[in-house]
């Protein structure tokens, strides 16, 4: 089994294993930030509730974490892989680490 996964990721070209990385570290660090977020909002009161869109805004620094995901869509786009199954795989797994930074997740840990 173990052959079968080192013959795989042989397979795979530089560009789609730092497309599959940098998707990773993007879902990783979005999930966190989120998190610290939910922590934030739990322990707040009735009127900082209230006004949360502002307190929110300090975490403005997670939209950089997009860019990690762009640049995993691009090398995931243009790398040459074996296998064009890995490739939309790749293509995918960018997209959606993309996309998360833009959702508002941590109002799902609230709930």
């Amino acid at each position: 089994m173990d052959t079968l996964l080192s013959v795989k990721l042989a397979m795979m070209s530089r560009s789609i294993q730092l497309s599959f990385f940098l998707s990773a570290l993007s879902i990783i660090a979005t999930t966190w930030i989120n998190i610290a977020i939910a922590q934030r909002y739990l322990h707040a009161d009735g009127k900082t509730r209230a006004l949360f869109g502002i307190i929110e805004m300090t975490y403005g620094f997670q939209y950089g974490v997009a860019i990690a995901g762009i640049a995993a869509l691009l090398l995931s786009l243009i790398g040459k892989s074996g296998s064009q199954k890995l490739r939309i795989a790749a293509v995918v797994i960018s997209i959606l680490s993309v996309i998360l930074v833009f959702l508002r997740m941590w109002r799902l840990f609230v709930l």
